[in-house]
């Protein structure tokens, strides 16, 4: 997201931007895992269970959770508004558990359909067991928590913990495995709309982005930098976050990109172009088994959103909602 969260949660998530040097490099081309005839669906995060070999997407106006198959065939796995879900936004499978990890997220510019009435800032973690769809969990913020927060993406470590970005006050919260109560593991001061985040493959390494950049945090320390780059990634706000092979994949919107980390993880060193066509406000994507990335192409969280009244726009001006997939290479 890239818009002031209190203005609207969901302009920010996915500010599109062009980059002139990145239409001069060629990318191998993507193609079409599905196309959802849910016009107002406007999704927002994506999950890939490795078991069951289904793409989960998330919807920000519908709150509900669709399953897509490998064939593109889909349906609600989570029917809107079940369980009292607010909008859904990230999600992650927890593959060795069975679970799907949910963000729930109500606010005063966020539309919904069924209308939430009390639409103070506020958000809960949501627990799903992915073989029998039973809720198993809401998990709550510490009580001494006090402020406006809306919960926005998520990651889950190989020990069962979950890592939370928040877009209000700019902080990254926690789960740990086992505990009922999500606390604070870190607010990095000078960094504003933290959004998307992901573990490097040994799990001690957390990448956040922020409107100042992309930050790479120690999980054992809580030391934080940001990356360097001779590749900018400014001013272009970056939502969804995905690492693979030493590399993260970023969404800008109108383009997602490869970011090629040096050994050290601490500077990118390099860049590739994914994906550039039919995109409009692309804001997460996944990696699956044997290199595939699945990704949202457009879910119209601006174009199709009028946030100052609150209401998503008429069905004969939104699109077809395009869910796309492309091996990446090693």
């Amino acid at each position: 997201m890239s818009y002031k969260f209190h203005t609207s949660l969901l302009l920010v998530l996915c500010l599109g931007c062009s980059f002139s040097e990145d239409k001069k490099m060629k990318s191998n081309s993507s193609d079409t895992l599905a196309l959802l005839t849910e016009r107002d669906l406007i999704p927002e995060g994506t999950a890939y269970d490795p078991g069951s070999k289904r793409l989960f997407i998330s919807s920000m106006y519908k709150r509900k959770i669709v399953a897509i198959e490998q064939n593109g065939q889909y349906y609600d796995f989570i029917e809107s508004a079940a369980d009292d879900l607010w909008s859904t936004f990230g999600m992650e499978v927890d593959g060795k558990r069975n679970k799907l990890w949910v963000i729930s997220t109500k606010g005063k510019s966020i539309p919904t359909a069924p209308a939430i009435l009390d639409d103070r800032w506020q958000s809960r973690l949501y627990c799903y067991d992915i073989t029998s769809k039973k809720l198993t969990g809401i998990y709550q913020v510490n009580a001494t928590v006090k402020e406006d927060f809306g919960f926005n993406d998520l990651t889950v470590a190989e020990n069962g913990d979950v890592y939370i970005t928040e877009s209000i006050t700019n902080k990254i919260f926690m789960l740990k495995y086992g505990v009922q109560e999500i606390e604070e593991f870190l607010k990095p001061d000078g960094f504003t709309f933290l959004n998307g985040i992901t573990l490097s493959q040994d799990n001690k390494t957390l990448f956040v982005s922020g409107t100042e950049g992309l930050l790479k945090i120690d999980v054992a320390t809580k030391h934080y930098s940001i990356l360097q780059s001779e590749f900018t990634t400014q001013p272009q706000a970056i939502d969804g976050l995905a690492f693979f092979n030493n590399s993260l994949i970023a969404h800008q919107g109108s383009l997602i990109r490869r970011f090629y980390l040096n050994h050290a993880l601490d500077s990118i060193i390099d860049q590739k172009l994914i994906d550039e066509h039919n995109l409009n406000s692309s804001t997460t994507g996944e990696i699956g088994e044997n290199g595939w990335y699945y990704y949202i192409a457009n879910s119209q969280i601006r174009s199709g959103v009028d946030y100052t009244r609150k209401r998503v726009r008429s069905l004969d001006s939104l699109q077809e909602v395009l869910i796309k997939r492309r091996k990446l290479q090693p």
